[in-house]
């Protein structure tokens, strides 16, 4: 069986799906939490704007739903590859096993063909034998 590799993409990565794994993976950790609670209690404790916080908070969302979203499709298009894979090699080993079948049942026939001509055959030297043993 092949070996694959453990690397998740044959492409190369670009500086920004470098970015976008990381803001992903940040925004999805305790370390994320961590920082946006410290940000909102940092903002509410000096009384800046609420409003400006709501917008800012707004707009982050966006970012980072977006930024989600990048990343998803990048996991949903490596996944397929993969799965593409796996299936053509399952696809390959079910024509080879059907492939030999079909060998196995063609020599079966050869047999039996041959088997019956033997049978055939068998039973044309007993009824010769069995005249020979009458004339006498």
């Amino acid at each position: 069986m092949n070996k694959t590799k453990n690397n998740t993409s044959s492409a190369p990565k670009t500086p920004l799906d470098t970015l976008t794994n990381f803001i992903a993976s940040f925004i999805g950790s305790w370390w994320g939490v961590f920082f946006h609670t410290a940000w909102f209690v940092i903002w509410i404790i000096l009384r800046l704007n609420i409003d400006l916080l709501t917008f800012a908070v707004s707009l982050e969302a966006i970012f980072i739903g977006i930024f989600l979203l990048i990343s998803d499709n990048k996991a949903a298009t490596i996944r397929d590859k993969r799965d593409y894979a796996s299936q053509k090699r399952e696809t390959d080993l079910i024509e080879l096993i059907l492939d030999s079948m079909d060998k196995q049942n063609h020599r079966q026939q050869q047999m039996l063909q041959s088997l019956s001509e033997l049978q055939k055959e068998v039973s044309e030297i007993k009824i010769k034998t069995l005249k020979k043993s009458k004339v006498k």
